[in-house]
């Protein structure tokens, strides 16, 4: 049975037709997980997942993982993200969330895996225990731990940006 499942789901040449190309994979209602000896280090959870010769396309998706120097759970939630390489393009929007009560949300967006840079465009809502933040094509470089945005409007709220910055395990959000 296993081998079986690993002859069809290894890579397949593409077929093509005068509309498109064909999916060479196709999943529904799916869940997977990427493991490691110490434990599960990646979820994805969706409706549907399409492979094609180049990138792949996931479908009302939940990509879940743990980070272990923080201590935080994230979570990235949306209605399609495209991956082709090391770029992750969210052409209908994107709900990134963390356990320690951090959430952000833009209107679309690409985050490149490699350089661990997201580029949003359109309208972005980021909340935090600090304050809220607002505004229009935001961009975060999360190894520099730099956020630019046009158009912000913040609300910061001073008592809890002292207390996390004692408290907080990632100090992620530059406020």
């Amino acid at each position: 049975m296993v081998g079986l499942i690993l002859l069809f789901l290894k890579p397949q040449p593409s077929l093509s037709t005068k509309g498109g190309e064909f999916a060479k994979i196709e999943v529904q209602k799916f869940h997977a997980f990427q493991t490691s000896t110490a434990s599960t280090d990646f979820k994805i959870e969706g409706s549907r997942a399409l492979q094609y010769s180049d990138h792949e396309v996931l479908y009302d998706f939940t990509l879940s993982k743990f980070d272990p120097q923080t201590h935080t759970q994230e979570h990235a939630k949306g209605e399609v993200v495209v991956r082709k390489k090391d770029l992750y393009t969210f052409p209908k929007g994107v709900l990134y969330t963390t356990s320690n009560n951090e959430s952000f949300w833009s209107q679309k967006g690409t985050y490149d895996h490699s350089k661990q840079t997201f580029d949003g465009h359109g309208y972005f809502y980021l909340s935090a225990p600090e304050g809220d933040v607002k505004g229009d094509d935001i961009t975060y470089n999360h190894v520099a731990k730099i956020l630019r945005a046009k158009h912000i409007h913040a609300v910061i709220n001073l008592e809890n940006t002292q207390q996390s910055s004692r408290k907080s395990p990632t100090g992620d959000l530059p406020f």
